[in-house]
């Protein structure tokens, strides 16, 4: 009967400035043939010369669905599992980018080594407003000291002091331009959904105020901080891989000289005065941040990368956040809770093997309005059936992506400096020798 199943999919000629199609026998394993276009006519041109084919796998190219379609009218289409996935957690990374800043401030997570930095590089009224705040919620006296890492003589003096006998600390100038940034930001943000209430549109908002759609736009989300999203993110520096042993020997009492010979046993090659900046920095943004956003409560920061991860691997997998501080981040950003539970919910369905549940989880994508998830669903309407297939089906793309992985081979042996025709001759040559 021939070739019956399929997987086509193009694949990168010289430098990425054209592109080829490759289809794999599913049954051999090997390929069947190569053409040097991947337009939907020359496609279905040459997929006519296989009238036998039934089934054909491919991504979501709507140049390919074209082409099968004319070529093969009767042949059933496979969306593949992997670029749907892929496709989804593009659309959940893009609004995690959206949401996120490049640190995330969260409430400090009592019982944290973070938490202990914090308290013990605090300044005295820092470490007043900790105490305070932990002997109002029920805390005994050691049940703070094992929390925050304080000796008892610490605890009881804050303990007993009163709020006026605390000297407040001083804002540093750097501290004041934070605060006026801030302030400036809240008045543009203030005027914008001033406007929106008064019934202006988007569009008359942006005229009247010069501000891009996506300015307003974000001035008008429920999760926009006036803070900017890279505020206290350090670059990476000599001092970045040592952050947390530099925060627990200061932390621990000891000097700035003996951090530095400490480190500088383990490979440091920064100068003392660098180890005293990045502490007095680390210090000076906490205060401003947690002034700003936690009614001046103590922060924690928390790298986005870390909230990233739960988009490809499950929450046990993920050690450079707790699941207190998870819990955090999804109260301060409850948007992000939801699309990763449809991300889940998604995943789980194409394990089901049930086409009719991907109908029920469009139409509550739907209702939450996620501009990013809508043009998710509004591309998977367009390529239903193939999409359903998916669900039923257990052909998939996998095939044919290791067969264009011995093709980049093929070519970089021949430097690129050959034509077209010497590369397939040389790949279908290979495929039936060995």
């Amino acid at each position: 009967m021939g070739i019956t199943s399929v997987c086509i999919d193009d694949f990168a000629l010289k430098k990425r400035q054209r592109y080829g199609t490759v289809m794999v026998d599913v049954e051999t394993r090997k390929i069947v043939d190569m053409i040097e276009s991947r337009e939907a006519d020359d496609v279905a041109r040459w997929l006519k010369n296989f009238p036998n084919i039934r089934q054909v796998s491919r991504d979501g190219s709507r140049q390919y669905a074209t082409a099968i379609t004319k070529a093969l009218p009767d042949a059933m289409q496979i969306s593949d599992r992997f670029h749907i996935i892929k496709n989804l957690n593009e659309c959940a990374r893009d609004i995690y980018n959206r949401l996120f800043p490049g640190r995330i401030t969260i409430p400090v997570t009592p019982g944290t080594q973070e938490f202990r930095y914090e308290v013990l590089i605090a300044s005295t009224s820092e470490r007043f407003r900790i105490v305070k705040k932990l002997r109002n919620d029920g805390h005994s006296k050691n049940d703070i000291m094992l929390i925050t890492g304080l000796t008892e003589r610490i605890v009881r003096k804050l303990l007993n002091k009163h709020e006026d006998e605390i000297t407040q600390d001083a804002t540093t100038v750097r501290g004041r331009e934070h605060e006026q940034a801030v302030k400036k930001q809240l008045e543009r943000v203030n005027h914008v959904k001033a406007l929106r209430e008064s019934g202006m549109s988007i569009t008359k908002i942006s005229e009247e105020t010069g501000y891009a759609w996506t300015t307003i736009k974000n001035y008008l989300s429920e999760c926009f901080s006036p803070i900017n999203g890279h505020y206290g993110k350090q670059r990476e520096g000599k001092l970045s891989k040592y952050r947390d042993e530099v925060l627990r020997l200061k932390a621990e009492g000891q000097t700035y000289k003996a951090i530095h010979e400490r480190i500088k046993a383990e490979g440091y090659n920064g100068t003392q005065d660098a180890i005293r900046g990045f502490v007095t920095k680390e210090q000076r943004i906490r205060r401003d941040i947690a002034a700003t956003m936690n009614g001046g409560n103590p922060v924690e920061f928390i790298n986005r990368k870390w909230v990233m991860k739960l988009l490809y691997k499950p929450d046990e997998k993920i050690r450079g956040i707790s699941e207190e501080q998870l819990a955090a981040v999804f109260d301060n950003y409850p948007l992000a809770k939801t699309v990763l539970d449809l991300l889940k919910e998604f995943k789980a369905l194409l394990k089901k093997k049930n086409p009719n549940l991907l109908t029920g989880w469009m139409a509550k994508v739907d209702i939450m309005e996620i501009p990013e998830f809508k043009t998710f669903t509004n591309g998977i309407r367009l390529d239903l059936d193939a999409v359903m297939n998916a669900f039923v089906s257990d052909l998939s793309n996998g095939l044919v992506e290791g067969t264009i992985n011995k093709i980049k081979v093929i070519k970089r042996i021949m430097y690129g400096r050959c034509q077209f025709d010497l590369l397939k001759n040389k790949c279908l040559i290979l495929e039936y020798l060995y």
